[in-house]
């Protein structure tokens, strides 16, 4: 296993589980980069090197409730800037 930051994966969700609850919200490929780079760089990065690492790390993160507002605060941050100010081409 490559070395990776665990926390693309949780953002991910995140932002998955928000985005269903505003439609109005672009879900392009370049909008969805550009929110995922910014809920990534609010957060500290978690980086693991094995799958025993990723699964110890998933298991951390569900049990800290502050990690997860964290991750819900960066994430709602990153689809509202995106929102209004989308980057994607204009067709």
């Amino acid at each position: 296993m490559a070395v990776v930051n665990s926390m693309e994966n949780i953002v991910e969700v995140a932002l998955s589980e928000l985005l269903k609850e505003d439609p109005e919200c672009c879900t392009c490929e370049h909008c969805m980069n550009d929110m995922k780079c910014l809920a990534l760089n609010a957060l500290p990065p978690k980086y693991v090197s094995s799958e025993k690492g990723a699964l110890f790390s998933k298991i951390s993160n569900a049990m800290a409730q502050q990690r997860s507002i964290d991750v819900r605060v960066a994430c709602i941050n990153a689809l509202e800037f995106v929102k209004g100010h989308p980057h994607h081409p204009i067709d």
